[in-house]
């Protein structure tokens, strides 16, 4: 008597939606059991085990399949993240880079090099490489803020402030931009428009936002009181500047977000 089975992916994909993992898993079980020609079945059957916190077994399940599938790019890019999020770079940049020569066009893949880079100090590399990902997927914001969270952390606060207001231009309700704009804004002086920006992303999302906007008005207004006392001396005397005064410090930059790898 021959076995009447039948696989539904669609099936399995609500189950997803609803972080159904466990029933999810038994079907995914019973579809590899039955020696499943369909790469997505064992993708899915890793990412079961991904997402209830067994990333070992999950990469063993990828792995078995790639001796199946080699050429296929989302078994590439799974394993490629999960030696990421060990911590293991240089493996997840070698799986990352089999997928792209695969998948050239593939944005995310740049995304997550580009990431990559920037977790090794290298921003000039991960600017490179999100440019790369916006040139396939012009109109990711994320992608537009995370460019500007790399000319943040290397000092260049006004072409991060250009970056954020691309994204805010793109998605207006992007809290996370207004955020980060407010921040670079305050680091060259434009108190008015980082206020601005920090109130949006506070009124926006504030139960990510509202303490770290709070931190950052306190400064603004302790920046505010210091330039008008500055003003009033500067109006009040006629004496020279003392030159040997060593100049004032920078402050240090904004606390800034920044997408992880999806």
């Amino acid at each position: 008597m021959v076995e009447n089975y039948h696989f539904s992916l669609e099936k399995v994909q609500e189950l997803f939606k609803d972080a159904n993992y466990e029933e999810a898993k038994v079907l995914l079980e019973e579809a590899v059991k039955h020696n499943s020609n369909d790469p997505i079945v064992y993708r899915y059957y890793g990412n079961t085990y991904a997402y209830t916190g067994f990333l070992g077994k999950a990469k063993k399940i990828w792995f078995e399949a790639l001796q199946r599938f080699p050429e296929n790019v989302d078994l590439l890019y799974n394993i490629g993240l999960a030696y990421y999020l060990q911590g293991q770079f240089d493996k997840a940049r070698s799986y990352w880079k089999k997928a792209l020569k695969n998948s050239p066009n593939d944005p995310e893949i740049y995304f997550n090099l580009a990431q990559l880079a920037k977790d090794e100090g290298k921003l000039s590399k991960a600017i490179s490489l999100w440019d790369k990902a916006l040139s396939k997927d012009p109109g990711n914001v994320e992608t537009m803020n995370n460019i500007g969270v790399a000319y943040t952390s290397m000092g260049m606060f006004g072409k991060a402030a250009v970056w954020f207001k691309e994204a805010i231009e793109k998605e207006p309700d992007y809290a996370l931009a207004h955020f980060n704009l407010a921040n670079a804004l305050f680091e060259i002086g434009e108190t008015e428009g980082s206020q601005k920006a920090a109130e949006k992303a506070a009124s926006l999302d504030p139960a990510t936002h509202q303490n770290a906007v709070s931190e950052l008005l306190k400064k603004i207004k302790l920046s505010k009181s210091k330039s008008d006392e500055d003003f009033s001396i500067d109006i009040a005397s006629d004496e020279p500047e003392n030159e040997d005064e060593d100049e004032e410090k920078k402050a240090k930059p904004g606390i800034v977000s920044i997408r992880e790898p999806g």
